[in-house]
């Protein structure tokens, strides 16, 4: 394991106190990342959604329903994929850099076709 990215996992680890978030919340929350205005070009492309991206993605992917959880890809799959865009911060309105975001996109080519509506 890369050196920065040992450091990203145990970062994120320690900063996590008590219960995990649910399904639901994680997926909405990256959701939100991906989404934040002003969106990179790299999501536009991704998710040609215009002004919706959030909401049709929400939609797409099922995880409205406070009762949604992650099979394909899985939970652990997600947080994996959610690191380059929690890297310049966790906080819930902090954006993260088109850099980060392309990252994320590139590397996690099955998430991107769950949060489109496709199977993975």
């Amino acid at each position: 394991m890369r050196p920065l990215r040992l450091i990203l996992v145990c970062a994120s680890l320690a900063g996590c106190v008590g219960a995990p978030a649910p399904d639901a919340a994680l997926c909405r929350d990256v959701i939100h990342r991906l989404c934040h205005e002003p969106r990179c070009a790299v999501v536009d492309a991704a998710f040609p959604d215009g002004n919706s991206c959030e909401e049709s993605l929400i939609t797409r992917s099922g995880c409205a329903a406070e009762d949604f959880t992650f099979t394909t890809p899985s939970r652990a799959r997600v947080l994996e994929c959610r690191l380059p865009l929690v890297r310049a911060g966790t906080g819930v309105d902090q954006r993260p850099g088109c850099d980060d975001v392309a990252e994320c996109l590139e590397r996690c080519d099955d998430l991107t076709r769950f949060l489109n509506g496709g199977a993975p």
